[in-house]
């Protein structure tokens, strides 16, 4: 009887061992398991990392390119330009006679689209800069105005022009005296109303807005649109007012205008 109860326990024993070994057996297979599924992530991880660094990469080098794309849009234009000012200016070596070509050349230039007149502006700043130039103050003003929203050219009406009746409040001896002063500012043409070369468009905006409101006019922009020639005053008046950056030489026409 003691006999048989021992082998009982003896197999209970042994089936316990048994299954303690199958256990170790699928820890052990599990843990490989786990091993290798972290190996996995660790190197999905690793890609992940070098996708990353290469995407960072291949953003770098697109806008390198497209800085360099722009630059050499850029400087082509620029040579393009150039080579129109040197075939200009051949055989010429006084400063006066560049000082002419220079003027010939902005203001066919004015007429051009906006990248083309900044590349101009910069040329011609730069030829006048490496030849020791010294530009009069009207066609320094017509260089810096080149990349103004708007180029005007000086509009044909004088003092003997085709005035209406509903334009005499810009012609009242109060407004007369407004009127000579921006002539002898070089604002307005000498021999009439007209904008004198090299005013912008944004200019010519900021002086109707600042007239108008010293004289109380009403209408200010149908009035000046019909003097001038120039379309949408309220609109590029409305563009520096909602931006704050003011037309070129404003602080002056403030005081032209007070």
């Amino acid at each position: 009887m003691k006999d048989d109860i021992k082998e009982e326990l003896r197999e209970a024993a042994r089936e316990v061992c048994r299954q303690l070994e199958r256990e170790q057996e699928r820890i052990t297979e599990e843990a490989e398991r786990l091993k290798s599924f972290m190996f996995t992530m660790e190197s999905t991880e690793e890609v992940l990392q070098e996708n990353e660094r290469l995407q960072g990469e291949i953003e770098q080098l697109r806008s390198q390119w497209q800085e360099e794309k722009e630059r050499n849009t850029k400087l082509e234009m620029q040579l393009n330009e150039m080579s129109k000012m040197t075939a200009s200016v051949a055989g010429k070596a006084s400063q006066d006679e560049l000082q002419k070509a220079l003027r010939v050349f902005v203001n066919k230039s004015k007429r051009k689209k906006m990248e083309k007149r900044i590349a101009v502006k910069e040329m011609v700043l730069e030829l006048a800069n490496a030849n020791g130039l010294i530009l009069p103050q009207d066609l320094a003003a017509s260089i810096d105005s080149l990349d103004d929203e708007q180029i005007v050219e000086p509009s044909p009406v004088t003092t003997t022009g085709n005035v209406t009746e509903d334009m005499s409040v810009l012609f009242s001896a109060e407004t007369q005296v407004l009127w000579q002063r921006l002539r002898d500012a070089g604002f307005i043409m000498a021999d009439g109303y007209a904008l004198a070369e090299g005013v912008s468009a944004n200019q010519a905006a900021y002086i109707a807005d600042r007239m108008a409101e010293k004289l109380q006019i009403k209408k200010k922009w149908k009035l000046f649109q019909q003097l001038w020639g120039i379309p949408n005053l309220a609109q590029l008046a409305g563009t520096w007012q909602q931006t704050g950056k003011l037309p070129p030489r404003s602080s002056e026409i403030d005081k032209l205008t007070k």
